[in-house]
């Protein structure tokens, strides 16, 4: 028995952080769940569902994994993802961070 080298996944940067996509629906379309296992797919269904992704506005990355996935990237089990802006920013052009 032959094991599995690659195992391909689609991460999408959503508001609420990095998050596999865990699912699929009618007419071409992605969930993701970040408190579900990542779907795991093979390599050219990865890499249309991240181009998909992105011509619909979503940040979406073909990602391949040499260990199988059981996960979501962090734990949002244990805490949450918050996006904060700096508030120490003198120069609304400054462009150093």
């Amino acid at each position: 028995m032959s094991k599995k080298k690659n195992y391909w996944y689609v991460l999408v940067l959503s508001n609420e952080g990095p998050v596999f996509v865990t699912g699929t629906g009618e007419h071409n379309t992605a969930f993701w769940n970040k408190n579900e296992k990542p779907m795991e797919m093979d390599e050219s269904c990865a890499k249309n569902m991240a181009l998909g992704l992105l011509l619909n506005f979503h940040s979406g990355f073909a990602v391949c994994s040499p260990i199988e996935l059981k996960t979501q990237p962090y734990f949002y089990d244990r805490g949450e993802w918050v996006w904060k802006w700096y508030s120490d920013k003198e120069d609304d052009n400054e462009t150093d961070r």
